[in-house]
């Protein structure tokens, strides 16, 4: 492939930096979410993380942390159910979506209100979901509310050649 101009080239080693940063604070993250969870020694962040970054990724973790720590067991059985659906299961047929609740009970009584960060747990142990509020720090909030702007007007254009206005 040849670069055919500089704006070419600054953006091919954009995309290289931001990969890179994002998977430094995704391994920073699963290291210290892991050494949180099983009590081990601290994990120190690589020097390309800037303090922001960090401290999203701390905010992360300890949300993290208090889910993991707060399991809401169910008595439905994920991997009986996802054996009984296929790609075909929308939502958009509701007999058949009456037959699978009949078969296969979500598993609880009545309804349960969760307030703070929690993991579902199914039948069998295995996280089925994570309820997590607060995970992001508001510097990030700010960067993804940005990046959403600059990337609204690409979004109107393919929506607009898909037909899908």
């Amino acid at each position: 492939m040849t670069v055919s101009s500089t704006s070419d080239i600054e953006i091919t080693l954009w995309h290289t930096w931001a990969l890179t940063v994002t998977h430094e604070a995704c391994e920073y993250t699963e290291q210290k979410f892991n050494a949180e969870k099983t009590g081990g020694d601290p994990v120190i962040p690589s020097l390309n993380l800037d303090t922001d970054l960090v401290m999203a990724c701390n905010q992360l973790v300890d949300c993290l942390i208090k889910a993991y720590k707060n399991p809401i067991q169910m008595q439905i059985d994920v991997a009986r159910y996802s054996k009984l659906i296929s790609l075909k299961d929308t939502r958009h047929n509701e007999e058949r979506e009456e037959k699978l609740l009949e078969r296969c009970p979500p598993g609880h009584e009545g309804t349960k209100l969760v307030e703070i960060p929690a993991t579902i747990l199914d039948a069998s142990g295995a996280i089925i979901a994570w309820y997590i509020m607060d995970t992001l720090t508001d510097a990030t909030q700010k960067e993804i509310w940005a990046a959403s702007d600059l990337l609204a007007p690409i979004l109107e254009k393919s929506v607009k050649l898909d037909g899908n206005w």
